[in-house]
């Protein structure tokens, strides 16, 4: 557990020092392999491979919507969304009825709700004081 908990922290400071700099990239892995040391053959290629995988999930999002809409205007929605929130390349979406309207986003780290539901349910939690 301790060697995968290892391979986790490396990937994540590997995956975030590209982010911040992606023309150092060759850099950043010349880097690892020379803090990895005696450690590198064991561990460089799984935190490489653990690095992707961030990256990746990262870059991906989830659309929940309200109504299943046509190919044409789910597309629309996915530009627009893709140019207010840097750094989504991917966004699956699905369809849930009980939102009544709008959409929720799901990214990595932040949900947005924009649907009817949340804010009737916004509404009653004020009005009724729970919190």
């Amino acid at each position: 557990m301790k060697a995968e908990k290892q391979i986790s922290s490396w990937a994540r400071a590997v995956c975030l020092a590209i982010e911040e700099n992606p023309e150092k990239a060759e850099e950043v892995f010349k880097n690892l392999k020379k803090q990895l040391g005696n450690n590198k053959e064991k561990y460089h290629t799984a935190i490489v491979k653990k690095a992707y995988q961030l990256y990746e999930k990262e870059k991906r999002a989830e659309l929940i919507l309200s109504t299943d809409f046509d190919e044409d205007t789910k597309k629309k929605i996915k530009e627009r969304l893709k140019q207010e929130v840097k750094g989504i390349e991917e966004i699956s979406e699905k369809v849930d009825t009980d939102l009544i309207a709008g959409f929720r986003l799901k990214t990595k780290n932040v949900l947005v709700k924009a649907s009817l539901k949340d804010v009737l349910i916004g509404l009653k939690n004020k009005t009724y004081g729970h919190n």
